[in-house]
């Protein structure tokens, strides 16, 4: 099949390929119209030839072991917004009331924590074209729970990159009872005591922020600029398209490089709040990235059906805006492990990206917004 070829299923379609055998081979046609690996075969967004990404001499990537440069991770792809461990009992779909009709059964599976657990997890999500992690935490993480990630990366073979960062329930109160200076300065202690190799995730309420979360923000605008990492937030899921002009805004105006800023759960924004995605293409224009974290799976708070979030990802990219998207799960719910017969980490490759392929985007694209759009933000020279 050509790589521009859209790859659209017909009922001829169906009947062809069920008339061309059956068993493996069926199954075999069907998963190379949508890009899914056969018999040890890659998938074919993960193989696809692009331009190569540039990057600042000397640029590295922190992970939780070793900096390493960009080309370490290898051709796989990179999910920027996923929890690894520290989460408590995420073991069960949302409560049959909150839950839209059709509602999925509860169901309830292991709690999402131990390295033994994760690292078969990782393993599987590595075989399925994931080379990299980025770990987001809403508290400031313990000492085991960084060894743990310092575990999981050795035994697994993931890259994985600490994420730090804080909602205003979880802020430290030794941070918050001094100025913005004082943030500021806690902030780049811990990101250099736990090497983080970002600022991740940062959350702010809707409608607007409050007092101390600008306060925070402010503080960590300038952890920013004396450290050199970037940084990836967090917008209300309950759809919230100002929140994310609102984030991008103060971090410019602190002069933080919009290129070193992930704007999250940009997924969440609902076609009827911005049916035209202004806010969307308001941050790539800036220069920042869309942090399309939420996807492969429902989140409890948005409940945004999958073909939405497809026709987002195609009003942007027909916007030209293909070199500012990242994708990522915001993975956090025990009953998707792979373990309870789930995707797993590995939900966006091989629940969301055969949609994409099916409604028409590239292989190319495709490897851009999965491989080279998350290296390009991560890629940094630490000051610290």
């Amino acid at each position: 099949m050509r790589e521009d070829e859209t790859r659209r299923f017909t009922r001829r379609d169906v009947c062809d390929l069920l008339g061309a055998g059956v068993g493996f081979g069926v199954v075999a046609a069907l998963a190379e119209r949508v890009g899914l690996a056969q018999g040890g075969q890659k998938p074919l967004w993960l193989t696809a030839k692009t331009s190569n990404p540039s990057f600042p001499r000397g640029a590295v990537i922190r992970t939780v072991l070793k900096d390493v440069p960009p080309s370490a991770l290898g051709n796989g792809a990179t999910l920027m917004h996923e929890h690894l461990i520290g989460l408590g009992n995420y073991t069960s779909p949302p409560d049959q009331k909150s839950c839209p009709s059709p509602c999925s059964p509860t169901v309830k599976g292991p709690v999402i924590e131990g390295v033994d657990l994760l690292v078969d997890e990782l393993k599987a999500t590595a075989a399925d074209g994931v080379s990299c992690i980025v770990n987001s935490t809403i508290n400031l993480m313990t000492d085991k729970n960084v060894q743990d990630l310092r575990d999981l990366a050795t035994r697994s073979g993931m890259h994985i990159v600490a994420g730090g960062g804080f909602f205003k329930a979880g802020y430290p109160k030794d941070a918050m009872s001094g100025s913005e200076e004082g943030i500021t300065e806690w902030l780049v202690k811990h990101a250099t005591s736990q090497r983080w190799g970002a600022f991740g995730e940062i959350g702010t309420s809707m409608p607007t922020m409050d007092a101390d979360e600008r306060k925070f923000l402010n503080g960590l605008a300038g952890a920013q600029l004396k450290t050199g990492l970037p940084i990836f937030t967090h917008i209300p899921h309950e759809s919230c398209p100002k929140c994310a002009t609102e984030q991008l805004d103060l971090f410019m105006s602190k002069g933080v490089n919009p290129k070193s800023v992930a704007i999250g759960h940009m997924s969440t924004v609902k076609l009827e709040d911005d049916p035209n995605g202004d806010s969307l293409k308001g941050v790539a224009k800036a220069g920042a990235f869309i942090g399309f974290d939420t996807i492969g799976h429902q989140m409890a708070s948005s409940h945004i059906p999958e073909r939405m979030k497809v026709q987002r990802v195609l009003q942007l990219l027909e916007a030209g805006y293909e070199d500012n998207l990242m994708f990522s799960a915001d993975f956090a719910q025990g009953y998707n492990l792979k373990a309870n017969w789930g995707n797993g980490y590995s939900s966006v490759v091989l629940q969301f990206v055969p949609k994409l392929r099916h409604a028409g985007v590239k292989d190319a694209t495709l490897h851009k917004i999965l491989v080279d759009n998350p290296r390009r933000f991560l890629a940094c020279m630490p000051k610290v």
